[in-house]
């Protein structure tokens, strides 16, 4: 009855017509005496041992009418977007990311901003609010991305970047007291820096690093030697035509990270086998059909056990994704949303907490951030808008900011004047109220 009663404080009419339905069958199932009560703040207490007759409408019985409605259907019910902005201090925000920086619990937000070559943090204080942008570097000359893990071994996420006109990419030892080393050069000759990413590769126990870089269209890897110092470039491949995005995960279910990758003038969508060892293989084409191919990440949407692959594809206007058929090799595409114009991110989380990998993305000319609803028989809903942003949409990052046991939503926006970092907290009360009765 708790859950029913903070759910409905916040009245409006879904949550009105809700509450009547559900939270007056609750109130019945759990009192010895009926009373009516008006709480302090002005909640309106039903307590009823078998009927509640509103103006001859019997409520227990339309409740269970409500109930299989919305099992039946489950699109009946969303979880509820809020919207907090956290900065307009960036100029081009190219990438985010959520880690808890200063070891306080919390995941606190990490940024990189093109037009002002700036890497920073906000220290979230709690209670969904961050503090003031606290910066880490502010000489990323074109800071294009930024990760997080823990490079040095010593227990603590340190920040790596990607920086485009320098052709850098730079780490920066996390000190555990909310303050960063100076730069560190990782590598100088990723030519137009672009992508990375953070993993294991060797099974060593250190984290490496992949980037991706458009002017040479390599895909290559760094070894971590365990101590903070890393090896030099080791190529997967010269043939990703200004590679973007890389990614690991193991897709042939042999333990071993393999390597995926994005590059958007060959529209390709590749990867790249770990044998082990350190060992590649030679890169192995999923498509070549994601127009302008700018992001790619790995999940398994349909709960096979195989992790499936999904693609932005920038200038094709669409999100899709591959089903992995689990003896290395992929389906053609399966479209999520061809009309996701300027598609420049997705990801996969657990939206609406139904057990089931969802689908966020962007798209950067529709200004939108959209989840679409994995219904469970390898299809998706259509676009569900959580928001629309007054600039073009670069990036966006899922993670729960709040604690609350929901996938919170990050998005970092370009604007002619100025840009924004802006998150968005989900609430699945009324979705929790619902399963619960």
């Amino acid at each position: 009855m708790e859950r029913a009663r903070r759910y409905c404080r916040g009245w409006g009419a879904v949550r009105l017509s809700m509450c009547l339905a559900l939270g007056v069958l609750a109130t019945c199932m759990e009192v010895d005496e009926p009373s009516i009560n008006v709480g302090e703040d002005g909640t309106l207490y039903i307590n009823a041992t078998d009927r509640v007759v509103i103006n001859g409408v019997d409520m227990v019985a339309q409740s269970a009418i409500v109930r299989s409605l919305v099992r039946l259907h489950p699109e009946l019910y969303l979880p509820e977007f809020g919207r907090q902005v956290i900065t307009t201090a960036v100029q081009r925000v190219s990438s985010l990311f959520a880690a808890d920086l200063d070891e306080d619990g919390d995941l606190d937000v990490l940024s990189a901003s093109y037009d002002d070559d700036k890497v920073a943090w906000y220290r979230n204080e709690g209670q969904g609010s961050f503090s003031a942008q606290l910066i880490i570097s502010n000489e990323t000359r074109g800071a294009r991305s930024v990760v997080t893990a823990d490079f040095d071994g010593d227990g603590i996420a340190d920040v790596l970047s990607a920086s485009f006109k320098d052709d850098s990419i730079i780490w920066f030892h996390n000190h555990g007291n909310g303050s960063f080393s100076a730069p560190i050069v990782l590598a100088s000759d990723a030519f137009g820096a672009f992508g990375i990413h953070a993993a294991d590769l060797n099974s060593d126990g250190h984290v490496d690093v992949i980037s991706a870089s458009v002017q040479d269209h390599v895909v290559a890897w760094y070894q971590n030697y365990g101590n903070g110092t890393f090896s030099s470039r080791r190529v997967l491949s010269n043939q990703a035509n200004e590679a973007r995005f890389v990614f690991a995960a193991d897709l042939d279910n042999d333990l071993r990270l393999d390597v995926l990758s994005a590059s958007y003038s060959d529209n390709k969508i590749a990867w790249y086998r770990n044998r082990g060892n350190g060992t590649f293989s030679a890169q192995i084409i999923i498509s070549t059909e994601c127009l302008g191919a700018t992001a790619v990440h790995a999940a398994d949407l349909d709960a096979d056990g195989n992790l499936d692959v999904l693609c932005a594809c920038f200038s094709g206007h669409e999100l899709a994704w591959y089903r992995n058929l689990g003896n290395s090799s992929f389906s053609a595409a399966n479209p999520i949303d061809m009309a996701a114009t300027g598609a420049s991110t997705i990801l996969a989380a657990d939206v609406d907490k139904d057990g089931r990998l969802d689908v966020l993305g962007a798209s950067y000319i529709n200004q939108s951030i959209t989840w679409y609803r994995n219904m469970r028989d390898g299809s998706f809903s259509p676009r569900i808008i959580i928001a629309t942003t007054t600039d073009a949409l670069t990036t966006i990052f899922a993670a729960d900011l709040d604690q609350d046991g929901d996938v919170d939503v990050l998005s970092g926006t370009a604007g002619l004047t100025h840009s924004k970092i802006a998150w968005y907290p989900t609430d699945t009360s009324l979705i929790d109220l619902l399963r619960h009765y």
